[in-house]
């Protein structure tokens, strides 16, 4: 059940009770912002099976969290396939309701190649990519363009030999596609496109301010020497050669954005590019090679994703935050524990960037955190829109304690057999709100950056999790059983799963 329903005081009086009691009863009611619809009625009963007590007197820290979302498929498009209209406006007022941030590729998921044919001049094809920027605009998104793919003839993918096997044409959207990075004599042109990107959505009307370089590393992983190639090396400049390292192309890419930002009379400070956009992998065994000492109960983390932030940290010519990509599964797919307490890597990882020491690391304690993709399932492979909606809540929960700036959701529709959409298809009678859709609303009407934090105690927290503030408590039943909470002293009724948020 959505968590913006409110309770109302019951109209049935039991005149066997004691006075008390029933002034008691006639109390236990909380409601929830701005909507009339009944949560349950009160709890006929004083005792509560859980107890939460919120500390007004206890700060905990501010929330600086913002959930995004970024676009991957043509699924808000019109006309398109079996696309309707109605449905797509629905859906687009749920993104301007839940959604501060929209986040876009420059190319593929859903949008084309803007420079197709290397014997243009200059890049043309910005039909799609400019109707996606109009839709966030029309939402009421704060844009970001995610520097990521390129055009075939840009790229090629390094081989186990040390060769490099260049794209053709037939490539551009195949597996070896998305498996390839730039070029090393195709470096400028590869500048070129971003500072025309720059230039074109820089301007009014999108004026973007939020840049994210690349995507998972693609292509720069080393079939050699089973690791990513993050240096700052050029590689071999003159030569087609797939040998540079990350840290080196988005250095370029940083200084040609502060160029384009120069150019057009845009504070360089207003500016946001982060990187360096790694999957943070984790194994369940230590039984495993590449194995970084960072170990939690339902995993050990990859010492090869450690390995690059830390060195995009020290190597970096600049950052406006930090964006990374994870998941609550292991690479291995065995789980140690519970998808909850996995779900807990996003807030972890935060914790453990602000944890190095910011002389060696720096931006490691002050720039703010990302997840350009986060996925938090239930395990297995029967989809459950409560259980899915708990799991979620409850990492970003941890996320917004651990002081985390901003959660891009990969698309509207469900990532995995587990996983569910945030609305119903955007066919007819479709763009309906589904329960996860309601967390991620109430985290930007009531938790969003600014909102001070306070202590919560819960009596079973592996049953229950709270966040509040001085008006609002978030709460997450992560159990199969319906749970009678107390709060402050009054009982409200939490079904299997359900997140909910109250009036305090």
């Amino acid at each position: 059940m959505p968590w913006y329903v409110k309770t109302k005081p019951s109209q049935k009086r039991n005149t066997g009770r004691h006075l008390l009691l029933l002034m008691l009863l006639l109390s236990l009611f909380l409601t929830a912002c701005s909507n009339s619809t009944a949560l349950s009625e009160p709890v006929q009963s004083a005792v509560a099976d859980v107890n939460v007590t919120v500390d007004t007197t206890a700060s905990t820290g501010v929330s600086q969290f913002s959930p995004g979302i970024t676009h991957v498929d043509q699924g808000l498009d019109y006309p398109q396939g079996n696309n309707d209209l109605s449905a797509i406006d629905k859906a687009k007022s749920l993104i301007k309701q839940a959604f501060p941030y929209e986040n876009t590729a420059i190319m593929a998921w859903g949008a084309p190649d803007p420079w197709p044919d290397p014997s243009q001049a200059e890049p043309t094809n910005w039909h799609y990519l400019d109707n996606r920027m109009k839709l966030i605009t029309s939402t009421g998104g704060i844009p970001v363009l995610t520097l990521s793919e390129a055009p075939w003839w840009m790229k090629g993918q390094l081989q186990a030999d040390g060769t490099t096997r260049p794209l053709t044409a037939a490539d551009e959207w195949s597996d070896i596609g998305y498996g390839s990075r730039i070029l090393d004599n195709k470096m400028n042109d590869w500048l070129h496109l971003v500072q025309r990107v720059a230039e074109r959505y820089m301007a009014p009307p999108y004026n973007v301010r939020y840049f994210q370089v690349w995507n998972e590393l693609k292509g720069y992983y080393n079939p050699g020497t089973n690791a990513y190639d993050y240096n700052a090396s050029p590689g071999n400049p003159d030569q087609p050669t797939a040998t540079h390292g990350y840290t080196y192309m988005y250095n370029q890419v940083y200084n040609r954005l502060m160029q384009v930002a120069n150019e057009l009379h845009i504070g360089k400070d207003s500016i946001k590019v982060g990187g360096p956009y790694i999957v943070m992998d984790t194994w369940s065994s230590p039984n495993q090679s590449q194995l970084s000492t960072i170990r939690k109960a339902y995993g050990i983390y990859d010492e090869r994703s450690v390995d690059v932030v830390l060195y995009w940290l020290q190597h970096k010519v600049g950052a406006g935050f930090i964006t990374l990509d994870s998941g609550n599964s292991n690479k291995d797919n065995v789980n140690n524990a519970d998808p909850f307490t996995s779900s807990e890597r996003f807030a972890d990882m935060t914790q453990w960037l602000r944890s190095l020491d910011p002389t060696r690391y720096p931006g490691a304690t002050t720039l703010p955190v990302w997840f350009a993709e986060w996925y938090a399932t239930p395990y297995g492979n029967t989809p459950n829109n409560d259980y899915n909606n708990a799991i979620k809540a409850y990492a970003m929960v941890k996320f917004i304690q651990a002081g985390g700036s901003v959660a891009l959701s990969w698309g509207w529709a469900s990532n995995g057999s587990s996983d569910t959409n945030i609305w119903t298809a955007t066919q007819a009678g479709g763009g309906r709100p589904l329960p996860v859709y309601y967390s991620y609303k109430a985290f930007k009407g009531y938790f969003g950056p600014g909102t001070r934090i306070y202590d919560t105690t819960v009596s079973n927290p592996d049953s229950v999790t709270a966040l509040a503030s001085s008006s609002h408590i978030l709460l997450i039943n992560k159990t199969t059983m319906n749970i009678n909470i107390g709060i402050n002293h009054k009982v409200v009724l939490l079904k299997s799963y359900q997140v909910a948020v109250f009036a305090l």
